[in-house]
């Protein structure tokens, strides 16, 4: 069988997998393309042309929804779901509850084409209930209004990866994700990573959720617009350890009506880092842009002037 070697998938689809060379992609005659060099089963999945009485191995025997790929993968086998440019879902619940550990799902094709799974009704989510779940590069649309959570990283759930995703609204100022991702007690070393939210001046509360004790997870260069009513990126009910926020653009608000509340609030006692982060909103004084008694601040800056360049965050630590 003849492969054709990628380094990244930077060229198929605007898609990039592998960060600084760590991940390598192979393609057969077929065009069948594998993470690494020693891939577990390859799944395919096609609103456009799937059915859940294919066997999911090919594009022409594409399963129709990713859920039921999912249920054909093994645990912790390095399975790879692959999600057709153009793909569509709507859920109304848990209809996609990824289960089965260390399951890859990636999503093909940019802009129009990224697949895009429509969330109608109040209760639709996609559950990640196992470990080592990486979830990238899937358009999620709130469908209706108050929609509770894009994505749940339920309680217990280790590692996590949500990236390259965006979250969004079919109706702007009537749909919304009340919360897009949610970690939950004891679900640790979550990456949020690189992914675009946008809930417009719609009722959001947070793009991001630390709801209960999260250890060790990583939200980093993400794109967060909305007027969330808490804060861009949120921790509650129990603190947090060890989390890392950095190099993200949060705006609470919009560039001509900002928002009065944080753009990061965590529960006191949570510890981490918090640096190098662009925090835009509207609040009396500017170090109340970023709530985290317990955390080491650096270079982070606040703006509420669109002709503004951003002033830090902080007070100067003293020496010795």
């Amino acid at each position: 069988m003849g492969y054709t070697h990628f380094s990244h998938l930077s060229g198929i689809n605007g898609l990039a997998v592998g960060k600084k060379g760590s991940e390598k992609v192979i393609a057969d005659a077929l065009g069948r393309m594998y993470l690494n060099f020693e891939p577990g089963n390859q799944f395919y999945v096609d609103s456009g042309s799937g059915s859940s009485s294919n066997d999911g191995l090919t594009w022409a025997t594409a399963l129709a929804t990713i859920d039921q790929a999912n249920n054909k993968c093994t645990a912790n086998n390095a399975d790879v779901i692959w999600v057709a440019p153009g793909h569509t879902e709507t859920i109304t619940g848990t209809d996609i509850t990824m289960d089965i550990a260390g399951v890859t799902v990636v999503g093909l094709g940019k802009g129009s084409l990224m697949p895009q799974i429509k969330h109608n009704h109040a209760d639709a989510e996609v559950s990640v209930a196992a470990d080592n779940v990486t979830w990238m590069n899937i358009r999620h649309s709130a469908d209706v209004t108050l929609v509770k959570v894009a994505i749940e990283i339920e309680d217990g759930v280790d590692y996590c990866t949500v990236k390259g995703c965006v979250f969004d609204v079919v109706a702007t100022t009537t749909d919304e994700f009340l919360v897009s991702v949610r970690t939950n007690d004891a679900s640790n070393f979550a990456l949020i990573e690189d992914n675009d939210f946008d809930m417009g001046l719609g009722g959001a509360v947070a793009a991001v959720s630390f709801t209960k004790d999260t250890d060790g997870t990583v939200v980093r260069g993400n794109r967060i617009q909305g007027d969330y009513s808490t804060a861009c990126i949120e921790g509650i009910t129990t603190a947090s350890t060890k989390v890392l926020i950095e190099g993200n653009l949060l705006i609470n608000g919009s560039a001509t009506d900002l928002g009065t509340e944080p753009c990061i609030q965590l529960l006191t006692a949570s510890t981490g880092t918090i640096r190098d982060n662009d925090c835009v909103c509207n609040l009396a004084t500017m170090v109340a842009a970023v709530v985290a008694d317990a955390c080491m601040l650096f270079r982070n800056y606040y703006n509420e002037d669109v002709q503004g360049t951003g002033t830090i965050l902080g007070v100067a630590s003293a020496d010795g």
